[in-house]
């Protein structure tokens, strides 16, 4: 496929690019995903859960050096939309195609061939440097530059965000049941570092479930370590299974449940 670059430089590609396509039969929409094409080769086998692995096919985890997340584009508000975030975060930006209708399996092959496009420009561009592998702001450090800082806080590699990206919904609510007990098991022996990780996986997994589940407020029931939080927790669970198997009716009895309790405390 050959990518368009609209922002940033094909014969520099900075390794991470929001990729987008338009749709001609909906031309006021477009579809985009993210493309990271990682500066060392991961063996990402050894980082899945056996109960994952037997979901991902055919996946080449021994060699996961470039991927697309979404895996599949998701709708996007606008262009500008586009510009101002590969400006904020100093993305590439790159046009893949078009296509006359939108159509799971032509997009699923259209974002596999960008990635592959995207990738080879970043191998020919470390070939040229002399490099097997490298992030793209190698060049500017061995010439004396600093490197820009790196944000802690920023979870776009991470790799929890990937699995649960990966997830069906069902295996994203049983890994958040796991992760609730492990929250309280780390609050009932005042381990503060464990606390702290669990929390950031639940607020993780959170971005990756529907907003009406309401996890964030499920995490923050459950940060509250007393019997009237363990069991606002449980109810905003019990809720989040509701929702997700479509009863609504259970789902709204539950959620009258945790108003009642949320005034009662």
């Amino acid at each position: 496929m050959d990518l368009t670059f609209e922002r940033g430089d094909a014969q520099r590609p900075r390794g991470h690019a929001l990729v987008y396509f338009r749709v001609d039969t909906e031309p006021d929409k477009l579809y985009a995903s993210y493309i990271v094409v990682l500066p060392v080769k991961a063996d990402f086998g050894k980082y899945v859960p056996p109960f994952l692995a037997s979901h991902l096919g055919n996946l080449p985890l021994n060699d996961f050096s470039a991927f697309a997340m979404p895996p599949v584009p998701e709708e996007i508000s606008g262009h500008g939309e586009l510009e101002r975030l590969s400006d904020l975060r100093n993305d590439d930006l790159v046009f893949g195609s078009s296509m006359f209708s939108f159509d799971l399996p032509r997009m699923m092959e259209g974002i596999t061939d960008a990635v592959q496009s995207y990738s080879q420009l970043c191998a020919d561009y470390y070939d040229r440097q002399g490099l097997a592998s490298a992030p793209p702001a190698a060049e500017g450090l061995a010439a004396g530059t600093s490197a820009e800082p790196v944000d802690e806080d920023d979870t776009s590699y991470s790799v929890n965000e990937v699995l649960f990206s990966l997830m069906s919904e069902r295996d994203k609510l049983a890994e958040l049941s796991r992760l609730l007990g492990k929250l309280q098991f780390a609050q009932e022996g005042n381990d503060d570092n464990m606390t702290g990780e669990v929390t950031e996986e639940i607020t993780a997994l959170s971005r990756h479930l529907p907003e009406e589940f309401q996890v964030l407020s499920l995490l923050a029931a459950a940060r509250e370590a007393t019997g009237r939080g363990s069991r606002l927790a449980q109810l905003y669970l019990d809720r989040c299974f509701r929702l997700s198997d479509g009863d609504t009716a259970s789902a709204f009895s539950l959620e009258a449940q945790i108003e009642e309790l949320k005034g009662g405390g």
